[in-house]
C-alpha cells in the first residue's frame, strides 16, 4: 500500500512540474506580444530548465512518457472535423495531403539537424 501511495505522489509531483511550465507558458503568451502559443513558450521554458539542470529529467520522465503514449487521443477531434468539412475540401484534398507530407519531412529534417547539432556540441565538450 505504501509503495502504491509513493507512486501516486511521484506521478502527481511530475504532473505538477509540467503544469507549472504550462502555466508559465500561458503567462508568457499573455505578457509577450508575439503570435506564439503558450504551449510553445511552456515547452521552451521546460527545455531550458532541463538543459540548465534546474529540472532533472527523472522529475518529469514518467508523466511525459504517459502523455506521449496518449497523444493520439488528441487527434481524434481534428479527424472528425475533417469528416464534417469533407464537402468543402474534397476538391483540394490532394494539395492538403502533399502539404502535410512536405511539412512532415521538413519537420523530420529540422529535428534531425537540431539533434545532430546538440549531440555534436555535447561530444566536443
Amino acid at each position: 500500500m505504501v509503495a502504491r501511495e509513493n507512486l501516486i505522489v511521484k506521478y502527481l509531483f511530475q504532473f505538477m512540474i509540467i503544469l507549472v511550465f504550462v502555466f508559465l507558458g500561458e503567462l508568457c503568451e499573455f505578457l509577450i506580444p508575439l503570435p506564439i502559443a503558450g504551449s510553445i513558450y511552456g515547452l521552451l521554458l521546460l527545455f531550458i530548465a532541463l538543459c540548465a539542470g534546474l529540472v532533472k529529467l527523472s522529475w518529469v520522465a514518467d508523466v511525459a512518457d504517459w502523455f506521449h503514449g496518449v497523444m493520439a487521443l488528441f487527434f481524434v477531434a481534428p479527424a472528425v472535423a475533417v469528416i464534417d468539412i469533407w464537402p468543402e475540401i474534397s476538391g483540394i484534398w490532394m494539395y492538403l495531403v502533399f502539404m502535410l507530407v512536405l511539412a512532415y519531412f521538413v519537420t523530420m529534417v529540422i529535428t534531425g539537424k537540431t539533434a545532430d547539432f546538440f549531440l555534436n556540441r555535447k561530444e566536443k565538450k
